[in-house]
């Protein structure tokens, strides 16, 4: 007995499930279903399309049915990745943090990797007795690859950081 995903996924006009083996492992099935909602049926590969013998419908293919599954297993592998953090294995691992402080000022800087990519992400603020609020400080960030040095807006503006006397 096939054990099958909790989603559907449409693709090419049809709509394709996944199917879970008996190791856990969960992949595209190669046989698409029925795009009817009140129907759902495993369409039958007829020469250029799909049909559904329950709503008599022809879904048109315009590719053959083995690269169509392909196509699909490949964009739902892509899809499986959305919201995964991204490394990069062709830079060097490296973690770089520094910091140093007087009595009005500290400043803290790190090497860090976002998107793999790799930057520099620079913390500059005024000493403040108690809690230390997020005005009373500027990030600022050296992406290496783009070029760009941007801050943060919702921190103290890098240029209003000002000088005690």
């Amino acid at each position: 007995m096939k054990d099958y995903g909790d989603k559907l996924y449409i693709s090419h006009g049809v709509v394709w499930r996944t199917v879970i083996n008996q190791r856990g492992s969960e992949f595209v099935a190669d046989t698409p279903l029925c795009l009817n909602e009140t129907c759902r049926m495993v369409l039958q590969n007829i020469t250029g399309g799909y049909f559904c013998v329950k709503c008599n419908k022809i879904y048109k293919q315009t590719k053959r049915h083995a690269e169509i599954v392909m196509e699909v297993r490949n964009s739902w592998e892509g899809f499986q990745t959305f919201g995964q953090p991204v490394y990069s294995l062709d830079l060097p691992p490296t973690k770089v943090i520094d910091g140093s402080e007087d009595e009005n000022y500290w400043v803290q800087a790190r090497i860090s990797e976002k998107q793999g990519k790799r930057m520099a992400v620079i913390y500059f603020g005024e000493r403040i007795k108690g809690k230390q609020e997020k005005t009373d400080y500027t990030q600022t960030f050296l992406d290496f690859e783009d070029e760009q040095l941007r801050f943060d807006k919702t921190n103290k503006n890098v240029i209003k950081v000002e000088r005690k006397k």
